[in-house]
């Protein structure tokens, strides 16, 4: 359920706000926005292009009784969504719920979920950098 929840929030957001097109972000301008609008202290994983990884921007999406942080990248051209569930912990997954991946990690209090189109192909080093970026 929460694969599929936010890959609808993944689809939806990149179709109201934001492409694979948009503009690069500042991860430090980004996490101070999501700090001084919703609260969150949140490390923002800047974009690599060694990795293949362009950050575009976060927005504040509705999950469950909340909201949650959802930082959108690009990565080999394909949309790619981070939600952070703060204060909560889920076992690791790899799924694919409507036709996307979704990774799921834990790292201390936090769940993080990762969302990509299953056509992106080898996305691995992006996913990598991602993962390795919130430890």
């Amino acid at each position: 359920v929460l694969a599929a929840q936010l890959t609808v929030d993944h689809a939806k957001c990149f179709r109201l706000f934001a492409t694979s097109d948009s503009p690069s972000a500042d991860a430090r301008r980004v996490e101070q926005v999501l700090e001084d609008d919703y609260g969150w202290d949140l490390h923002v994983p800047p974009s690599s292009p060694a990795s293949g990884v362009r950050l575009i921007g976060a927005r504040r999406c509705l999950y469950a009784d909340g909201s949650v942080p959802h930082v959108m990248y690009s990565a080999g051209g394909h949309d790619m969504s981070l939600f952070v569930l703060d204060g909560t912990t889920r076992p690791s997954a790899d799924l694919i719920a409507l036709g996307h991946h979704t990774r799921i990690w834990a790292a201390g209090l936090r769940t993080y979920v990762l969302v990509w189109p299953a056509a992106a192909g080898d996305v691995t080093a992006a996913v990598r950098y991602v993962m390795n970026e919130t430890r």
